[in-house]
């Protein structure tokens, strides 16, 4: 199918560039993908994972989660959390008229994204004259040991038979604290590590998770302490951030991702395969790119049209087509 803009990945930036793309009367396309989730789509899920349990909670549901909590058990509700969060994304982006087609994309030439979905095996090309990037990050342990003990990814928690009994979690940003709360409410003695200028309501919702929260004064700090633990004890790291751009066959297209994943970009967010921009997380390098999302889709439609309406008519919109 054809489209004016095609869009890969579910990070915040992707579905604002949707909305704010077929409000302009733009045809879009958003590859939606199934299993290479972005930070910020898991820490929705997070988010409305902890909160349910935190509400519900009682001493005789804290006992069977404490009891019955294994890692399948915890993957399967956390999957549940990220299938809710994108049904709602998939609804919302199909009311403003956005063809939404799951599954793993990779670049077949500048104007071309195979879409292969593992589900309904089944594989859908998209052709479109503006390609987006908005896969954004996720996050994998840093390749160096601390004391006689190495880091882990989150993932690797969540592999083994039964649950550790406690855990060191390094990194108080959403996903750390929303990590960290998740495994504390299934009876894990949790202690997150956070720098101090730490932020995010999420650290509230920890604390309410009963984790031990230690503050330090640098990332630095984190990095040099070595805290006593027993041999069960183990430490994830949830601080390097590396974009999720290894599967999509850029160099087909000329596009190197450097060494985190991530996407040099210009100030239009435009990479150096004119047509194909990167937006959100996943942008590595620019002066702008630390920009909120919904400035960022402003710039991409910018440079595609050189004429958008004004913001405020793009925002009443959308909070329109959500009532």
């Amino acid at each position: 199918m054809r489209y004016d803009i095609a869009i890969i990945g579910n990070d915040e930036a992707a579905i604002e560039m949707a909305c704010l793309a077929s409000s302009t009367g733009q045809r879009v396309a958003l590859a939606l993908p199934e299993q290479r989730h972005s930070s910020w789509m898991m820490e929705q899920a997070l988010r409305r994972l902890v909160t349910e349990l935190c509400t519900e909670r009682s001493p005789e549901r804290c006992s069977m989660l404490h009891s019955f909590g294994t890692p399948r058990l915890v993957q399967r509700l956390l999957g549940s959390a990220v299938n809710s969060e994108a049904s709602g994304v998939i609804a919302l982006l199909e009311r403003l008229g956005v063809d939404v087609v799951p599954g793993e994309s990779r670049f077949m030439s500048r104007n071309c994204v195979a879409v292969t979905s593992g589900m309904s095996c089944t594989r859908t090309m998209l052709y479109a004259t503006n390609i987006v990037v908005g896969t954004g990050v996720r996050r994998a342990p840093i390749q160096r040991p601390l004391g006689l003990m190495t880091f882990r990814c989150a993932e690797a928690v969540l592999e083994g038979h039964r649950l550790p009994e406690s855990l060191i979690v390094l990194g108080g940003e959403d996903f750390g604290a929303g990590f960290a709360s998740l495994l504390s409410l299934f009876g894990v003695h949790t202690s997150l590590l956070a720098a101090e200028n730490s932020a995010g309501g999420f650290l509230e919702l920890a604390a309410d998770a009963d984790v031990q929260i230690v503050y330090h004064p640098s990332e630095l700090a984190i990095m040099n302490d070595k805290p006593a633990s027993p041999d069960d004890h183990q430490i994830v790291d949830c601080r390097r951030i590396l974009g999720f751009t290894e599967h999509l066959g850029l160099s087909t297209i000329g596009v190197e991702p450097d060494e985190h994943g991530q996407l040099w970009c210009a100030a239009n967010l435009e990479t150096w395969c004119s047509g194909v921009f990167g937006i959100g997380s996943v942008v590595g390098f620019s002066a702008d790119a630390a920009d909120h999302p919904t400035v960022q889709a402003e710039r991409v439609l910018h440079r595609i049209q050189h004429r958008i309406r004004k913001p405020e008519f793009l925002r009443s919109r959308l909070i329109k087509s959500q009532v």
